[in-house]
């Protein structure tokens, strides 16, 4: 029996060395953007914006002054702060404004009932409202606006 487990540990062992190395063999992916934009980024007057709507901020607000975003460096890991992150993001479950496949509501249902429990089913039906709205978005789509230039 003794024997068994400890054959079963050493394939374990052996299958996740193969499983890292087979990892770090992959190849890397490039960046998404050119040499160009990378230097932009780089700037140190470089501009954030919103992830959510585009709107240009100040780097060290933790909320976005326009749609209330989470969009801070780290406002998710500060403890506090992390309740109105998780707030804004049940909010978009509701809204409906975000791209709907079956794991994006299976993640809005769980993400539910672990912050809500007892209150869960009042968020579902909420939830599932915002689901058959039709998508309305307050999200602007078209082009990227242009960040003021700073000098």
């Amino acid at each position: 029996m003794q024997v068994a487990i400890l054959v079963l540990v050493v394939l374990a062992a052996a299958g996740v060395m193969g499983l890292i190395g087979w990892v770090r063999r992959a190849a890397v992916a490039p960046e998404p953007w050119d040499a160009n934009v990378a230097a932009e980024l780089a700037r140190e007057d470089a501009v954030p914006i919103c992830h959510r709507c585009l709107t240009p901020h100040h780097a060290m607000s933790y909320f976005c002054p326009e749609c209330g975003a989470p969009v801070g460096a780290y406002t998710n890991c500060m403890p506090f702060l992390y309740l109105f992150s998780i707030g804004h993001t049940l909010r978009i479950g509701t809204s409906g404004e975000f791209r709907r496949s079956p794991l994006t509501v299976a993640f809005f249902f769980l993400l539910g009932l672990a912050q809500y429990t007892l209150f869960v089913p009042v968020y579902w039906i909420v939830l599932l409202r915002g689901l058959t709205k039709r998508n309305q978005s307050r999200i602007p789509s078209g082009p990227v606006p242009s960040l003021p230039e700073t000098k």
